[in-house]
This record gives structure tokens, sequence and C-alpha cells, in this order.
């Protein structure tokens, strides 16, 4: 999955080395990976190097979920050089945390953030603790 979120972020689950070689040909410069260890499928930071492109790790889980994480992530894709590409196993995370970001710094209400998430096709599953931290975030 792969899927444009403005000109220079885009989202998805790309974790192959030839998906990830068409990130480089895309002119994707950082690489952002959520995903955990325990998870199994982080990418290995060398593959991703030798694509000439930079590689920051922010694992998310339940157990970090919180405001001090997706500051960390906020930072990171305000900070490290553009165009970004954001992944995790499903680009569920990439794509909320992605949107968060966008919705503080462009002052989204809670609708506009559902909408452009639905844009993305991004769903959760019931009783989703991503679901639940988004809408506590936006509901302030």
């Amino acid at each position: 999955m792969f899927k444009a979120v403005t000109n220079n972020l885009a989202i998805g689950s790309v974790a192959d080395p030839t998906g990830l070689q068409e990130i480089a040909e895309k002119g994707f410069s950082t690489v952002i990976d959520l995903c955990t260890e325990g998870e199994g499928n982080q990418l290995n930071k060398e593959i991703v190097e030798n694509l000439s492109l930079k590689f920051v790790s922010i694992p998310v889980s339940g157990q970090n979920l919180n405001t001090d994480t997706l500051q960390k992530f906020k930072t990171a894709i305000e900070t490290l050089p553009q165009p970004i590409y954001v992944r995790c196993a499903s680009g569920l995370r990439a794509g909320v945390f992605s949107l968060l970001a966008l919705a503080e710094k462009e002052g989204w209400t809670h609708q506009e953030y559902l909408s452009r998430r639905k844009d993305l096709g991004l769903e959760h599953k019931p009783n989703c603790p991503l679901a639940d931290f988004a809408s506590s975030l936006l509901a302030e």
C-alpha cells in the first residue's frame, strides 16, 4: 500500500526491497518506520540507507500510544528531509499519525480528520485503541 497524503508526505505498508527501491525512485528522501521490533516486520536500516534514504524508527504500540510518541513523530516530519514516506505493517498507524500531525498544524476539526482518513481508505477495527487515541486528541 502506498498513498499520498500531501505533496511531501505519503503513507503505506511497503517493506520489501523492491518496494523501497520504488519509494526511492519516486524521489522520497526519508522513511519513518512505525513498526515495533516485536512485530517482526521492522525495516532493515541498512537496506533503507543503501537506497540513499534517511531511516528513522519511531515504534508505535499500545504501550506508547500517547502524546509524547506523537510529538516525537511530529518533530521528525517537521525536521527530516522531505518528501517523507511513513510506514507500518498495515498503513493504519502511519495514516493516523500523519493525519493527526496535519490536523494540529492545519487546525482541522474532528470531522475534517475523519473525512481525510476516509479519503485515504483507512478503517479501524472495532475497539481500536488508535481510533480512541485520535478521537481523544481531536475532541479537545
